[in-house]
C-alpha cells in the first residue's frame, strides 16, 4: 500500500501535479521548476528521498503497476505528468501498462489534465520527421521492436483515454541549461540534430498546464540552439527520461 513519507503541507490554493517518473532527469527538472513556481508535487517514487525535500512536496513510495499507489499520487491533483520510460538496454516493457493504470486512476478521481512524454520517434508521424530521422527511426524499430511497440501502445492509451491530454515528443533530451528558444507544435519537423534541454521541456510542460494549451495535440520540439546544445554529445536517439 502506498505510504506518504514526506508531507510539507501542499497549499490548497496552488496547483498540484501528480508526477510519475520523478527520479529521472526530466522528472527532476519538472519537479524542481514546479516547486520553484509554487506548485505542489505529489511524486510516486520507489524509495524515499528521490527528490530533495522541499515545501509543497509529497513523496509516495510505491510502484507504477499498483493502482493503489498510483491512485494515492493522483489524489487531489489538478494535473498529471508522466515522464517515465525505459533505460538502457531498453528491455523493460512497462510504459503502456503503467499508463493504463494512471489513466484509470485519473478517471476514478475525476482528474482531467494529462501530459505524457514519449519521444519524436514514437508513433506514426512521418510528416514530422526528416528522411535521415525516419531512417534512424526504422533502425530503432528493427533493433528494439518490443520497446517500440510498447511506446506506440502508450500513446494509444493516452489518445483514447477521453482525458484532456497532450503528448510531449522531444527529439532528444540534453542536460544543458535552458535557453528558452525553441519551436514547438504538431507540425514541427525534427531531424538528426534536433534537441531540447530538459529544463526547456520542463518549462513547456508547466506552461501547458498553466495556460491549458495543446490539449489533444502531439507536440514536437526543435531547439533553435540545437547544434550548440549537441556539440560534443553522441547522437543517441534514445536518451533516458
Amino acid at each position: 500500500m502506498a505510504q506518504p513519507v514526506s508531507q510539507a503541507g501542499v497549499s490548497p490554493r496552488m496547483p498540484v501535479i501528480a508526477l510519475f517518473g520523478a527520479s529521472g532527469a526530466t522528472g527532476q527538472a519538472i519537479g524542481e521548476l514546479a516547486l520553484s513556481r509554487g506548485y505542489g508535487i505529489r511524486a510516486l517514487v520507489r524509495s524515499e528521498g528521490c527528490m530533495p525535500g522541499r515545501d509543497n512536496l509529497v513523496e509516495i513510495v510505491g510502484a507504477l503497476g499498483n493502482p493503489g499507489d498510483v491512485g494515492a499520487a493522483v489524489e487531489s491533483a489538478d494535473a498529471v505528468c508522466c515522464v517515465f520510460g525505459p533505460r538502457p538496454p531498453y528491455t523493460d516493457i512497462f510504459c503502456r501498462a503503467a499508463t493504463q493504470v494512471v489513466t484509470a486512476c485519473m478517471k476514478e478521481r475525476e482528474v482531467r489534465r494529462l501530459l505524457c512524454q514519449t519521444g519524436a520517434m514514437v508513433g506514426h508521424y512521418p510528416a514530422n520527421r526528416t528522411l535521415p530521422f525516419r531512417i534512424m527511426e526504422s533502425v530503432y524499430r528493427r533493433r528494439l521492436p518490443d520497446s517500440a511497440a510498447d511506446r506506440d501502445g502508450q500513446e494509444e492509451v493516452v489518445t483514447l483515454s477521453g482525458l484532456e491530454w497532450t503528448l510531449v515528443k522531444p527529439p532528444r533530451l540534453t542536460g544543458g541549461r535552458g535557453v528558452g528558444q525553441y519551436r514547438c507544435g504538431p507540425r514541427v519537423k525534427v531531424g538528426m540534430l534536433s534537441a531540447i534541454s530538459r529544463r526547456d521541456l520542463a518549462a513547456f510542460t508547466l506552461d501547458a498546464i498553466d495556460q491549458k494549451t495543446w490539449v489533444g495535440e502531439a507536440v514536437f520540439f526543435e531547439s533553435l540552439g540545437s547544434i550548440a546544445v549537441l556539440r560534443g554529445r553522441p547522437l543517441s536517439p534514445l536518451a533516458p527520461p
